[in-house]
């Protein structure tokens, strides 16, 4: 596929594969997913993780996005909106940006079909707390250890997380946003579900 205005744009070196999103958003540092479609199609559904900024706000919201960042987009089925969108950024100065072909379906359908994925809201809920507990040891306790923290749950309500947290990480500034934000992500990507992480 390729978009053009008064400069010919070959938007096809700039597609990832949805596999290859899901895949890269469990990274230890994600890419920043951008859902391009409009805010109400975003509550409605989204992929867990991807952040909303809808592409006739992207122009006025360049300086939301980390320049050095890899920066992957999807929309909906109008391939030729992500493409105006990545041209945009691109023009802007990113160089490490990509968006999924066929946008929300694409990656959903991608979603559904990969066995490794878990799905927390199809899990009974008094089996939540060991799956949470499972993403915490395998993605986030290691990464809080080799700065002399740690994170305990405290509670679960809904879906809401409580946490405290432990050693260096406890009176920390940086606990009470990037790491808190670090965590819910991590949960969220992993166990496809909106979890809220408080500090306790």
């Amino acid at each position: 596929m390729k978009f053009t205005n008064k400069n010919e744009f070959d938007a096809t070196q700039y597609t990832i594969a949805p596999e290859s999103c899901l895949h890269q958003r469990k990274d230890r540092v994600p890419p920043v997913i951008i859902d391009i479609r409009d805010n109400n199609d975003f509550k409605v559904e989204h992929l867990a993780g991807a952040n909303s900024l809808p592409g006739e706000t992207l122009k006025d919201k360049l300086m939301l996005l980390p320049p050095f960042a890899k920066v992957i987009l999807y929309g909906d089925e109008d391939d030729n909106k992500t493409a105006e969108a990545i041209k945009l950024l691109v023009d802007n100065g990113f160089s490490d940006v990509c968006y999924v072909p066929g946008g929300i379906n694409a990656l959903l359908k991608a979603l559904r079909e990969d066995k490794d994925e878990i799905f927390l809201k199809d899990i009974p809920q008094d089996k939540w707390p060991e799956k949470i507990e499972e993403i915490l040891d395998s993605k986030v306790r290691s990464f809080l250890a080799s700065d002399g923290g740690g994170v305990k749950v405290s509670k679960i309500e809904g879906d809401k997380l409580f946490i405290r947290y432990q050693g260096a990480c406890s009176g920390c500034a940086s606990s009470s946003a990037g790491t808190l934000h670090f965590i819910e992500t991590s949960l969220r990507v992993n166990l496809n579900h909106p979890i809220e992480v408080v500090e306790a």
